[in-house]
């Protein structure tokens, strides 16, 4: 496809990486004009340096492409140009409003501040915050860091943009919003692109597109259609898919009458004919995208189209319109403070004055692009982008020394660059190798302590059945010398005795091996969980993993003990019930209604708690319509748990580690009774407590 484009392209709200500005040169036929000779030297020259330049005396094309792609946040009606902030700050600043009123008109007051004015968007972003927090309001604490977190990333500062987004994430799953973590998700995606961290953007693509179709949110899912075609763009030959995305995403906004998205969509369908070369129907789809965001007072994005309608004119050859786009851009990145956007729109300027063999002002221009992107910090495209500028426009003037000069920094720059990425790859790898080495060694450990306890058991009931045999043998020759008068009364006294020790004995033999159930019961349904957990997310199977410790430590040092204080019980419950959460989501809860003067007075059986729950979740069904709740309460002394029946279809198969296994063992602690049954639509067990 002729020479290669540079489009700046929306995808999706507008936050923005740049990729390399490329150059690729086309030797002169005539070879006899020296300057021609000059030329053609310098494309074989960059060839060998591997960088890729562009000239072409005639005819000069270029297209910039750059992805936009952040979350749902940005298309809410605070884009709007009609949001009327003044308003909104009398509904703020009236104390006798609800907080949750104030607080969302000054939501709406900072989003409508974001793309023009970061600053001011961080600094009502910061007093939301404050008043938040006063309040203790955790999802408003969420909203104003995300906005933080947006103000930061229309500024370049990406490591604390993507600090407030992880600390509005962590408050977002305190109070489990799962439609506003869609938007958050979709904000470090963005991030993560800009970086070039693909890997990572994809995987915060996917996970927000998974809460839009959970929540049933259509707007998320076609800010999700928007997003996947970004990517499906980075693959030669997509086009077509790229295409059907952004169709679904067009009908849906079409009956949101969303026209923020829609100018997202227009943005992208114009990079795609750009990159076909269709010329006319990429510039009709850019002045849609510019009459949308002129509307939106989107100053951010109307940069951005400026941009595009400035590579589609050059390519028309209306050098002097696009120039004047160019200019307009600069003075919007300038206002609002986007030292990336404006170093690339530097770089693509003296892109446009290297087509015209204006030397001088494509100097002038990549020199200011290279100043700026130089306080962005090391090492950063533009940097790169902004010495092959330089070193073309020295190379075509025949300045070969300060060509050679730029041609290193370039070199040194993308060495940087690939150097950096080479090492996030190695941190990666070495990441993923550990956690699989600490998974296999404790599995390796697993499974020896449960061999362990096997043997002891074993070994226990072999010296029962020795004792056993004794008592009975000894018996034997004691009956033998009893008085015939006695014998009678005293075989039915033996027999009487007999009878009762080995009753309890049976008991004794059961209880230690249903708690021998227990573990490989429990790990195995752990384990099950992890392993279709952590392929899908590595950070909640950490936290996965680390409960699963807990509980199971639990379990090995309380095997042997009778009773353990209501406290150490429920402590465990909290990592065994949040096992069940990340296996159930939200068709489980449990419920802990219990007085703080009795947690540590009161004891119980270990593991009852446990049995218990587990025996709900076995025996009833579950759904997001329908959770499970379980419910833990004391009365007169005495632990009640319930819940509602909701008995599944097809009873399961018993495996025996249940409510007998609490009826045996409070047999052996206590004269009370364990009670299990229904009561009313409800299943309840009462446990004594000791």
């Amino acid at each position: 496809m002729g020479a290669s484009h540079f489009l700046k392209y929306i995808t999706l709200y507008p936050l923005l990486k740049r990729p390399a500005f490329i150059f690729r040169c086309r030797p002169s036929p005539d070879l006899t004009d020296s300057s021609a000779r000059n030329r053609n030297s310098a494309c074989f020259d960059l060839q060998e340096q591997g960088l890729r330049a562009t000239f072409d005396s005639t005819a000069y094309k270029m297209k910039k492409i750059s992805l936009w792609f952040i979350a749902f946040l940005l298309a809410l009606s605070s884009l709007s140009a009609q949001v009327k902030v003044d308003s909104l700050w009398r509904v703020w600043k009236n104390v006798t409003l609800q907080d949750t009123t104030r607080l969302n008109a000054m939501q709406q007051l900072t989003y409508s501040y974001v793309n023009r004015d970061p600053d001011s968007t961080r600094m009502l972003a910061q007093a939301q915050l404050a008043f938040a927090r006063e309040k203790g309001l955790s999802g408003w604490q969420a909203r104003a860091l995300n906005s933080i977190g947006l103000s930061h990333r229309f500024q370049s500062n990406y490591p604390k943009a993507i600090q407030h987004y992880e600390q509005s994430l962590a408050l977002l799953a305190k109070v489990n919003d799962r439609n506003f973590m869609a938007t958050v998700y979709r904000n470090m995606a963005d991030v993560y692109r800009v970086q070039s961290n693909l890997p990572k953007a994809i995987d915060y693509i996917t996970k927000s597109m998974k809460l839009a179709e959970e929540t049933g949110d259509q707007k998320k899912a076609a800010d999700g259609y928007v997003s996947i075609a970004t990517v499906y763009y980075e693959i030669p030959g997509q086009d077509s898919i790229m295409l059907q995305y952004l169709e679904k995403a067009r009908k849906i906004y079409e009956g949101l009458k969303d026209e923020a998205g829609l100018s997202f969509v227009y943005g992208n369908l114009s990079a795609v004919y750009l990159d076909r070369d269709e010329f006319d129907k990429a510039l009709i789809y850019s002045e849609k995208t510019m009459a949308l965001q002129q509307k939106s007072g989107n100053m951010h994005g109307l940069a951005t189209s400026l941009h595009n309608r400035a590579i589609i004119r050059s390519y028309q050859g209306r050098h002097r319109e696009a120039l004047a786009d160019f200019d307009r851009e600069i003075e919007i990145f300038q206002a609002i403070g986007d030292e990336e956007g404006l170093a690339d729109a530097y770089i693509s300027m003296g892109d446009l004055w290297l087509q015209q063999h204006r030397y001088p002002m494509a100097i002038r221009v990549c020199s200011q692009a290279l100043r700026i992107a130089r306080k962005l910090g090391s090492p950063n495209q533009e940097e790169m982008y902004a010495c092959e500028c330089l070193y073309t426009v020295y190379q075509m003037q025949g300045n070969y020394r300060l060509a050679l000069e730029y041609l290193e920094q370039a070199g040194s720059v993308k060495d940087s660059l690939q150097q950096y990425e080479t090492e996030q790859m190695l941190k990666q790898m070495e990441i993923q190798r550990q956690m699989a080495i600490d998974s296999l060694g404790r599995e390796k450990e697993n499974f020896r302590i449960q061999m362990a306890h096997q043997q002891t058991l074993r070994h226990k009931d072999r010296t029962l059945n020795w004792l056993t045999v004794g008592v009975l043998s000894v018996l034997v020759v004691a009956l033998a010398f009893l008085v015939r008068m006695l014998y009678f009364r005293r075989r039915s006294q033996l027999l009487q005795l007999r009878s009762d020790e080995l009753e309890r004995q049976q008991l004794l033999n059961e209880v230690a091996l249903l708690r021998s159930q227990v573990n490989p019961h429990f790990l195995f349904n752990s384990l099950s969980i992890l392993s279709s957990l952590v392929r899908v997310n590595a950070d909640l199977s950490e936290q996965f993993i680390e409960q699963l410790s807990r509980s199971y430590r639990y379990i090995l040092e309380q095997k042997e003990q009778s009773l353990v204080t209501l406290r150490t019980e429920l402590e465990f419950i909290q990592a065994y019930s949040f096992l069940l959460k990340i296996r159930f989501e939200k068709k489980y809860d449990l419920r802990i209604e219990l007085p703080e003067e009795i947690l540590d007075t009161c004891k119980i059986a270990p593991l009852t708690l446990q049995l218990l729950i587990e025996n709900a979740v076995k025996h009833n069904r579950m759904s997001v319509k329908e959770p499970l709740v379980v419910t833990v309460s004391v009365e007169n002394r005495t632990l009640l748990v319930k819940n509602r029946l909701q008995l599944r279809a097809t009873a399961p198969v018993s495996t025996g580690v249940g409510l007998q296994n609490i009826i045996n063992r409070y047999a052996l602690l206590t004269k009370c009774t364990v009670w299990a049954g229904e009561a009313g639509d409800e299943f309840v067990v009462k446990v004594p407590l000791l």
